[in-house]
């Protein structure tokens, strides 16, 4: 079902205020794997449901608010760092549920555990300008121990979500490293005020924004992206997602490495017009079923900060429709644990057909004998949101000069 096309794009343009420079080690690749996070969340699947719902501005059921919860973590081994000259890395590990990939960047010589999304454009991080009880379990970045750090006078930023959670703060630049790519004058935001979901996600120190500077918001002048500033030093103006279910995996800078995936990758061009990595997807198949195609399909945002995925009514219902017991209510997908859940088939552009595992389609345990589904409704928000839940099914490349997606399925 895999299709061969691929295509090739205009060269991508960046601008920004600040002038940052990936330092002087010619072209590289860099490697981030991930570290393992071992995670007991009160939400569960209705939580990561909520999350998306609020990330992109959507109306949050009140039966899903309720469930935005707190967790607990602990992270278990020190992030060994492997440079031989060409490539970095940090193991990492999924925490339960694959709720979350988060890997260990350092900023200004300080480490944090982040969330790599590519449905966002913020680097942002918990600093010492919060409350110290809007801090406990995060690891904090103080701009008073860096040497490298300054302050952009009058620059602020802030992110107001649907249901009215919110971050917001003071920018300034420094040196970012991730697994060995290092950006000097890298735009940091730092955290002044957070509402309480964001203190809650325990697990999490900020994100790392991998999307396009249009959609980044700090005033008066928009920033790069860490991957905008960092391109010109690549070998390949591309990175990767290698995120796996319950293993290793990885987002690699710079490299494609052949040995990670099946047969050739088929790319597919995006609209990056909102600052998305969107791609069109209209067509699915649940099992042996025939191709269906979506009647009303809502452009997709391949998006690695979201943990489901979350498609058009049409689509959810028709797989759904399969599963014996399965539950639709306002607090999402659930479906008896011991059912047999389908392959589900979903078309990324208009050749290639990605292939999700039954087995991937159970998100999670909620109750005992009740399993929450991975593939939720998107509630009419206008894009279907292809999280995590895709990604542990395909190797995943984005190419930024291209201004495209490739897809292969994992070996």
């Amino acid at each position: 079902m895999h299709g061969i096309c691929m295509y090739f794009l205009s060269v991508l343009v960046f601008s920004s205020a600040v002038v940052a420079a990936p330092a002087k080690l010619g072209k590289k690749t860099f490697k981030i794997q991930r570290r393992r996070i071992v995670t007991r969340s009160l939400g569960g699947g209705a939580a990561e449901l909520g999350k998306a719902y609020r990330k992109y501005g959507w109306t949050v059921p009140e039966a899903l608010s309720s469930k935005v919860s707190t967790t607990t973590s602990l992270a278990l081994g020190d992030p060994g760092v492997d440079n031989n000259g060409e490539e970095a890395g940090v193991k990492v590990t999924p925490e339960e549920g694959d709720a979350s990939f988060l890997s260990p960047i350092m900023v200004g010589g300080q480490p944090l555990m982040m969330n790599f999304d590519t449905g966002s454009a913020d680097l942002w991080v918990f600093s010492t300008s919060l409350q110290e009880k809007q801090t406990r379990g995060h690891s904090v970045f103080d701009p008073s121990k860096s040497t490298a750090f300054k302050p952009l006078p009058g620059a602020s930023w802030s992110i107001t979500y649907g249901d009215k959670s919110s971050a917001s703060g003071k920018v300034g630049t420094d040196t970012v490293d991730i697994g060995g790519a290092i950006v000097e004058g890298q735009a940091v935001e730092l955290a002044t005020t957070v509402s309480d979901s964001f203190v809650q996600d325990a697990n999490s120190d900020g994100l790392v924004g991998l999307a396009f500077g249009s959609l980044n918001t700090v005033k008066p002048q928009q920033q790069k992206t860490f991957f905008e500033n960092v391109l010109p030093s690549l070998d390949k103006p591309v990175f990767t997602a290698n995120l796996r279910h319950a293993e290793l995996g990885s987002y690699e800078f710079g490299r494609i490495d052949e040995s990670q995936f099946q047969g050739p990758i088929t790319y597919t061009p995006i609209d990056s017009s909102r600052g998305f990595w969107q791609i069109e997807s209209t067509k699915y198949a649940v099992g042996d079923g025939e191709v269906r195609t979506n009647p009303n399909p809502s452009p997709a945002i391949m998006d690695t900060g979201t943990t489901l995925i979350l498609a058009d009514d049409e689509v959810v219902k028709s797989y759904w429709s399969q599963v014996q017991g399965a539950k639709m209510d306002e607090d999402g997908v659930t479906f008896p644990c011991n059912a047999r859940l389908p392959d589900f088939h979903l078309a990324l552009g208009p050749t290639y057909m990605a292939t999700v595992p039954g087995v991937l389609m159970n998100f999670q345990r909620v109750k005992r004998g009740t399993c929450f589904g991975g593939l939720q409704s998107n509630n009419g928000g206008g894009f279907q949101i292809y999280g995590d839940v895709l990604f542990k099914s395909q190797f995943v490349v984005f190419d930024g000069e291209k201004k495209a997606v490739g897809f292969a399925p994992h070996k």
